[in-house]
């Protein structure tokens, strides 16, 4: 049994173009696709001319939360996770491994391997596993993929000097690791900053990054810089080493290409929602991060989903429990901006939990990067679909072993998974909580109207309407 769908088809290698994706149902893969000048199918769903139809889209970072401890379930779990994801248009995504019990070992590996063949569920969820002092690699180059936190963040899994890194690499050479860049020492002489751009500064990511390089080109590490947040230096120091033979691709947030500092210093509440590791900067290195997006500098349109709950995020204002007793952080934050504005605007900028959820959105920040930034069909089908398409397709037969996944995601063309992600670009979204699969229910980006929506998925040749 086949489907056909039919409308403006959004290749990543060439303009859009008007026809039909044919899925073989059966093994859930493309098997033809068809152009306007030849003969057409009868279709069984025709997308209007308002909309692009994408190979299905991927996100290569977020955080699940669930692990067999179950200390963080109260913020997500893989099932809301990738509802969220399937919200957002996406068909996978990649789980980071600082879960409370990190993915280290092949017990724990083996452990999320089982829990997500046991939820059954239509996104494809694949698993980092960890890197720090005491680990070794799980197979040969090119069997895994790992994250290494050079720098503190959420979790235990740090890394905190130079010296450190080079031994724990010398293990890994060859293999493909994913790398949290902040200079632990230049935070931590950081402390005393105003805000958390401020404590969390530009120096740290580009003193780590300047540590880095040297490292992963001895040891000929496949690299990947997650959630970029900087322009200038570090987008030099990155060609450099590219110009040498380094492997380096580059992820980039939503968060950093949505905010930057010029908005918290009008509005310094928005920290409530944008605090992230690393922090947001100057609306320059945003304008950098937005153009090398575009030009192709950074690969990967990754979100870092972070869901913490909203009193998590509210924390800095449980000092004010006393005065305000049976309340919650929540509560103590409006009942203080009402009684004393300026000292709940400097609680603020206090530091607080970073992080933020992003999947439910991630289809939407797509239309805004086309609407808003002059991104093309092609732009976005690049970075969203074909290039994490070329990150987990290696991967997915050691993840999946009972699932045919063809040639793998990314690519409107026969052999590859029959999953699309269709956008309307004209059709606008306001982002409201009733509306979100997240566990956590909020987003940063509630209250806004995005200047497009997710129109459907379509999973392995089935029809999934938003």
């Amino acid at each position: 049994m086949k489907k056909v769908y039919e409308g403006i088809l959004a290749p990543h290698d060439r303009a859009p173009f008007r026809g039909q994706v044919v899925i073989d149902l059966e093994r859930g893969h493309i098997e033809e696709v068809v152009e306007q000048n030849t003969a057409f199918k009868t279709p069984d769903h025709v997308f209007s001319d308002d909309c692009f139809i994408f190979a299905g889209m991927g996100d290569l970072h977020i955080h699940a939360r669930e692990d067999e401890t179950g200390e963080q379930m109260h913020k997500e779990m893989y099932q809301c996770a990738a509802d969220a994801a399937l919200s957002g248009g996406c068909v996978h995504v990649s789980a980071m491994p600082n879960t409370p019990a990190p993915v280290t070992t092949n017990e724990r590996y083996a452990w999320h391997r089982a829990r997500i063949a046991e939820i059954k569920h239509p996104v494809s969820i694949l698993n980092y596993i960890g890197i720090d002092s005491s680990t070794s690699p799980l197979g040969a180059p090119g069997e895994h993929f790992y994250k290494l936190y050079f720098g503190k963040s959420v979790g235990d899994l740090t890394v905190t000097y130079a010296s450190e890194l080079d031994a724990i690499l010398s293990r890994y050479r060859g293999h493909h690791v994913s790398f949290h860049v902040e200079y632990e020492p230049i935070v931590q002489a950081s402390a005393g900053g105003r805000t958390h751009s401020d404590r969390r500064p530009v120096p740290c990511v580009n003193e780590g990054l300047r540590l880095l390089l040297p490292i992963i080109e001895k040891y000929e590490i496949k690299t990947k810089l997650c959630h970029w947040s900087t322009g200038g230096e570090s987008f030099e120091l990155i060609q450099a080493y590219r110009d040498r033979g380094c492997d380096i691709t580059l992820e980039v947030s939503p968060l950093h290409l949505l905010f930057d500092t010029s908005m918290t210093d009008a509005d310094p509440s928005l920290w409530l929602k944008v605090q992230m590791n690393p922090a947001i900067q100057s609306p320059e290195h945003r304008a950098a991060l937005i153009q090398g997006l575009k030009e192709g500098f950074i690969q990967y349109l990754a979100t870092d989903h972070a869901p913490h709950t909203e009193e998590e995020k509210y924390q800095a204002f449980a000092k004010y429990k006393d005065e305000f007793p049976g309340k919650t952080n929540i509560e103590i934050a409006q009942a203080l901006a009402e009684k004393d504005k300026e000292r709940y605007l400097a609680t603020c900028v206090e530091n607080g939990m970073s992080g933020a959820p992003w999947l439910d959105t991630y289809g939407l920040v797509c239309s805004w990067l086309m609407s808003e930034h002059g991104f093309t069909p092609q732009d976005i089908a690049r970075v969203a679909s074909y290039n994490p398409g070329q990150f987990v397709n290696p991967h997915l037969p050691r993840q999946f072993p009972t699932t045919d996944f063809g040639k793998g995601f990314g690519e409107l063309k026969a052999g590859y998974v029959g999953s699309l992600t269709i956008l309307n670009t004209k059709k606008q979204t306001t982002v409201e909580r009733t509306n979100l699969k997240t566990k956590c229910g909020w987003s940063p980006l509630e209250g806004r109207t995005a200047p497009g929506a997710v129109e459907a998925v379509v999973v392995r040749g089935e029809l999934i309407s938003r």
